[in-house]
């Protein structure tokens, strides 16, 4: 088991009076929220979260989170490295939106948030009504995607598909009512569609999505057909002398 410290929120008034009491609830499930969104900004990180704890103790109001190392590492990295560099930019948005989220908080309410961690008691990030951090501006690149997932909705008076990907979540997708009442019924079953739409280099979210046409998408594992590539890849492969440097060239190339 990963050695165990804590990162530490200490929340505080301008006039140095808060004590645990003075917080709602709601406000401690908030703080709970955004710590664990901080950390597992993706839903890919959430779902191999370890065990966290939680305390809060007075001497002002403090926060601590009890966790692996690793993640305090982590913690305390980004938010030194805030400080450090008194800007946002190098964060991707959901961590952007909790410092904002932080920010105006101490802005609105005249509080002071001390963000450090157990492997170095220094205060790695301060932030109160005067710190000035700000939100670097969304940008969407217009693209062709493929998802695949399970169509659990279609039609409607203004026609579209709803599907359910396991990358981007659940997803609508317009499309004309010629595209949906081609071919078989498709609701429910899993299946590829190839649209156009925008990305967020922000966040990576799908957005103003255009179906193109429906894919072939075979979800069901052939053990057959796996077997039968790797023996005509196989035959290949053998002519390649060195194929360690092979794969180096392949990685240097950006394949």
């Amino acid at each position: 088991m990963e050695e165990q410290g804590y990162i530490e929120i200490r929340l505080d008034n301008v006039e140095r009076t808060l004590s645990p009491r003075d917080l709602d609830i709601k406000e401690t499930r908030q703080l709970i929220s955004d710590i664990e969104l901080f950390l597992f900004p993706t839903r890919e990180e959430k779902q191999l979260r370890p065990h966290i704890s939680y305390e809060i103790s007075s001497g002002s109001a403090v926060s601590r989170f009890f966790l692996p190392v690793s993640l305090v590492l982590l913690f305390t990295g980004i938010t030194a490295e805030i400080r450090k560099r008194n800007s946002l930019d190098f964060l991707d948005h959901k961590r952007q939106e909790i410092i904002d989220r932080f920010q105006r908080n101490a802005i609105s309410n005249g509080l002071r948030f001390e963000f450090s961690g157990s492997l170095d008691l220094r205060t790695a990030l301060v932030i109160d009504p005067e710190t000035s951090f700000s939100m670097s501006v969304n940008e969407d690149v217009e693209s062709e995607f493929y998802l695949y997932g399970e169509i659990y909705q279609e039609g409607g008076k203004r026609p579209n598909i709803h599907i359910s990907t396991s990358k981007f979540g659940n997803l609508t997708v317009s499309a004309t009512k010629e595209q949906i009442i081609d071919g078989e019924k498709r609701t429910y079953k899993p299946y590829g569609i190839k649209v156009r739409g925008k990305k967020s280099l922000a966040d990576g979210k799908l957005t103003d999505l255009e179906l193109i046409e429906f894919v072939n998408y075979r979800p069901v594992f052939d053990r057959r057909l796996l077997d039968s590539a790797i023996q005509r890849a196989s035959a290949n492969l053998g002519k390649i002398a060195d194929l360690d440097q092979w794969i180096d060239e392949l990685r240097a190339d950006g394949v």
